[in-house]
Parts: structure tokens; sequence; C-alpha cells
């Protein structure tokens, strides 16, 4: 597998996410637009979101830690959450949504899907140039 060549705007992208995440995990509930959506699926598609992004940026012998890593995230949140006070609550039935949605990310990474950032920096001539 070539490396990335801007792996690193691709890690500090996804570094982005996680922060747009904490950011409307830890706001007010009242101050969020409705989305209407289930808040589970809420937060799959996030943790899903975030792990098939990071799963393009390292190699697939580290979705094992990246999956921990992302999950200690979550489980953070969480706490924090509890212990704001603003109307917001830890909810251990959330860390398991964000389990659910980090093993279906990553397992998307893992079938191929990951490859989306590599096709980019070609179609951009980013390509690390071959030996010949």
């Amino acid at each position: 597998m070539q490396p990335l060549r801007w792996r690193t705007w691709w890690f500090a992208g996804g570094v982005l996410i996680a922060l747009l995440i904490a950011v409307l995990s830890l706001l007010p509930s009242a101050d969020l637009p409705r989305v209407q959506l289930w808040d589970k699926f809420e937060h799959s598609f996030a943790y899903f979101a975030l792990a098939a992004w990071f799963g393009g940026v390292v190699r697939p012998g580290r979705y094992g830690r990246l999956a921990l890593v992302l999950l200690a995230f979550g489980i953070a949140i969480e706490i924090a959450q509890g212990a704001m006070g603003i109307g917001r609550t830890a909810d251990p039935a959330d860390v398991f949504a964000n389990a659910v949605g980090i093993a279906i990310g990553l397992v998307v990474a893992w079938l191929g899907v990951s490859g989306w950032m590599r096709g980019i920096e070609r179609l951009c001539g980013a390509a690390l140039p071959t030996a010949d």
C-alpha cells in the first residue's frame, strides 16, 4: 500500500471532525438544531464517519488501537456531559451506539473504502514517485 503524501493534512481533517463531534456533544441541547433523527443513530453515524476517516489514515494493522482511542474519546465525552450540569447527561447507551459506529466504520475502511484518500491524491498529482 502506497503511503499518503498528505497524511498530516488527512490526520488534521480527522481531528477537525473529532472537534466538531466534541463541540456538538458538549453544547447545551437547547442550543442544537433539531435533526429529528434517532439519537443513537446520530451517535453511530458520527463515530462511523470518524472511524472511516481515520481508517483511511492509519494502517489496517492499527485498527484495533484506533478503535480503542475512538471509544475512549466517546467515553470521555459522555463523562464530560454528565459532569457539566447543563442539561446533558451521560448515557451508557450512547457509548454503545458510538462503539457500533466505530466498528462499522472500521469494517468499511478494512473492506477497501479507505483507499479514497489515495485516489484523491492520485487525481491531484500527489502520488509519490515510483522507483524504476
